[in-house]
């Protein structure tokens, strides 16, 4: 899948599973940021899923680590399941790719 970013959540408090699709880059990120914030809740486990992801530039790494220092401050768990090979591209080049599991 490639294209404009997807973003489904699957929302069953204390959990949630955020699937995202296509390209998330400087023009679609703010929008999964948006989504990330309206899950902010303490306790909440989080799970990211990337897997579907077609391309990640930094702007897209950038929402990542923020997401993981945001969930950390309001006491929830941030899981990031790693994006393919052509979207972790960015994740190795910047020595970020711990950050996904």
């Amino acid at each position: 899948m490639s294209g404009a970013l997807q973003v489904v959540v699957c929302d069953a408090a204390p959990e949630c599973l955020v699937v995202v699709a296509g390209e998330l880059d400087l023009a679609s990120a703010p929008a999964l940021v948006r989504e990330l914030y309206l899950l902010e809740r303490p306790e909440a486990v989080v799970t990211l899923d990337l897997r579907d992801l077609a391309f990640m530039d930094v702007a897209g790494m950038r929402v990542l680590l923020d997401a993981r220092s945001v969930a950390r401050e309001a006491g929830s768990c941030l899981h990031i399941l790693r994006p393919n090979r052509a979207a972790s591209r960015v994740l190795e080049a910047t020595g970020t790719l711990d950050l996904v599991e």
